[in-house]
């Protein structure tokens, strides 16, 4: 019924463009306009014939673009033509120039107007209460005010902020655009607005800390899209805002790898990644899972989170065969018998003991897992003749002034030297903190933030180097697929973040005010920790390669392996009654390289 009361209003605005064509042709002389009158019903007729053929009435109107009123351009044109045909072959009845012309100009003009004017009626329904800023007058926020138009119940759109010179003062769908975005508080204010939206998708961290510093969160609540390399589809819908994350302000960058270079790699390859439950190690599993390995295996020593692992990728990639074990790295006798088992082709080591306090106490523990799970991991792949295994290594290890960093330096060593006659090709990446992983300080502040604080700091000039956990990976998995061996990778991982102000962007995030909402204490650096990290020692050379985030470190320490397997079971076994003396004979260790 829609259809036909659609096309019946087609058909009678033709016809009223037809009539006062002829009456813009002839005026009121009445035997000119009876002698003609009889062309406009056969061109109304020939018209409604092309609109049903035209597809005319298989649009929804209501949402209707440039392309389909395109598709109204064409029924008409194709309307006209036809007329002209028929006129010009029917000798009996006539149709001046002139009034085809103007009737054909006339009923594209109607009709369009009728499309036009239906969607206006529809989208002066009430909208919802909530007044909306977007932030970024380009084509995502262009798209968005188009979504918003559509569902007015979710609110309304009342302006646009944008620093280009071009676009403020001007108007898209009549909805104004100020600017520059400094003045954001002002327009808040002016517009009383509810929610700010910022849609840059391409927008970089430090382009959203600028932001995000000009609006008060007591005032508004602030949303936005995810970066360009999350949006699959390159389209910005209001399903896709989302609350500030702090990935958005530290860690927003597309990260663009050689994806065939990768999947060359690992596509068909038995793949085992230790570590897997643990934030890094689950990372690289969903990641891997996406090159088509053969047989992708997950090993860590806890038993839930290789569960829920386990259940994820059984969602996400339900064709990808996986195995789950539960083992230690460092029991030798476990783990050979998973690589006799399983003979994996390709390792990723990314299970540790992480925590520099923990391990201050456990130094036992630290040697145990990061160093002689390393080392045994090494020499398993030896001994199966794994193809290539990469270690995840730390900042830590530089210069270390930690049990934890210690142990890993340890081994980097262990790969660095390992036997020339083995034919697996050891790589090495290292690189500083991920946003967010499990018992790292971010999900720390989160929890004493909704707990109403205070916020702990050791100290107020602490520093590190943060990437988001997606960025790292990806940039581990090219470091996989540039390295030869004995190569050790260090990633870029940008200036060093101040721990004191994420604390208080972390803060600004749960919409409070640090100092005032929640109190901040400096509580004194701990024990192993470091006022800044490091990534390169002072004698190591980095060089770029390909990727211009990842750099490969020229001049290692190479050490006689069998010399190095004896320090390391001397000092396990030191650490066990004299503790703090092994700790500080590898620390003497470390500096006499």
């Amino acid at each position: 019924m829609r259809r036909f009361v659609l096309f019946a209003l087609d058909v009678g605005l033709t016809f009223f463009a037809g009539i006062v064509a002829l009456f813009v042709r002839l005026g009121f002389d009445w035997p000119e306009l009876t002698k003609y009158f009889s062309s406009i019903p056969i061109y109304c007729l020939i018209a409604a014939i092309v609109y049903i053929i035209n597809g005319t009435y298989n649009i929804v109107w209501l949402y209707a673009s440039f392309r389909d009123m395109i598709v109204l351009i064409r029924g008409s044109i194709i309307a006209y033509l036809s007329s002209v045909l028929f006129f010009h072959l029917v000798k009996s009845i006539v149709m001046p120039r002139s009034v085809g012309m103007m009737t054909f100009l006339g009923s594209a003009m109607l009709l369009m107007a009728s499309r036009f004017f239906w969607q206006w009626l529809n989208s002066v329904q009430p909208s919802g209460k909530k007044r909306v800023l977007i932030v970024g007058a380009g084509n995502a926020g262009t798209m968005l005010l188009e979504d918003f138009e559509h569902r007015p119940n979710l609110g309304k759109v009342v302006g646009f902020l944008d620093d280009s010179p071009r676009k403020i003062g001007r108007r898209i769908h009549g909805v104004p655009i100020f600017g520059p975005i400094d003045r954001a508080k002002d327009v808040i204010h002016l517009l009383k607005v509810d929610e700010v939206i910022i849609a840059i998708p391409s927008a970089s961290a430090q382009q959203m800390r600028r932001i995000v510093s000009l609006i008060d969160p007591k005032i508004v609540k602030v949303r936005t899209l995810p970066g360009i390399y999350e949006l699959t589809d390159r389209q910005a819908k209001i399903g896709y805002l989302r609350e500030l994350t702090l990935e958005d302000l530290l860690g927003r960058e597309e990260i663009k790898v050689d994806l065939e270079m990768i999947r060359s790699f690992i596509k068909n390859k038995r793949v085992l990644v230790t570590g897997a439950g643990g934030s890094i190690g689950s990372e690289l599993c969903r990641q891997i899972a996406n090159f088509e390995p053969s047989l992708l295996v997950l090993l860590g020593k806890g038993e839930n989170s290789i569960y829920q692992i386990d259940e994820e990728l059984s969602i996400t990639h339900p064709n990808v065969i996986k195995r789950c074990i539960i083992a230690d790295v460092a029991d030798a006798i476990r783990m050979n018998q998973v690589f006799a088992s399983i003979q994996p082709q390709v390792v990723f080591h990314a299970a540790a003991h992480k925590h520099v306090p923990l391990m201050e106490e456990n130094p036992y523990e630290a040697v145990r897992v990061n160093t002689i799970g390393t080392k045994i991991l090494a020499e398993l792949c030896c001994k199966y003749n794994t193809e290539k295994m990469v270690f995840i290594s730390t900042d830590k290890a530089v210069n270390p002034s930690s049990v934890m960093g210690a142990t890993k330096r340890l081994a980097e060593l262990l790969l660095l030297s390992i036997n020339s006659d083995c034919k697996t090709n050891f790589v090495i990446v290292r690189f500083g903190n991920v946003i967010g992983s499990r018992g790292s300080v971010i999900p720390k502040f989160n929890s004493q933030i909704e707990k109403g604080g205070p916020l702990t700091i050791t100290d107020p000039r602490m520093t590190r180097y943060f990437m988001s956990i997606s960025e790292a990976v990806s940039l581990v998995l090219q470091a996989m697929s540039l390295g030869k061996n004995k190569d050790l990778f260090v990633l870029d991982m940008g200036k060093p973040v101040s721990i004191d102000e994420l604390a208080r962007t972390l803060i600004f995030l749960h919409g409070l005010v640090p100092d005032q909402d929640i109190k901040i204490v400096y509580t004194g650096i701990r024990k192993g920790e470091k006022i800044t990290e490091e990534l390169f020692y002072k004698d190591e050379i980095a060089v770029p390669t390909s990727h211009p985030k990842v750099m490969v470190v020229k001049n290692n320490k190479f050490i006689d392996y069998a010399v190095l397997c004896r320090f390391i079971d001397q000092i396990l076994q030191m650490t066990v009654n004299e503790p703090e003396r092994a700790v500080q004979k590898i620390y003497d260790f470390l500096e006499s390289l």
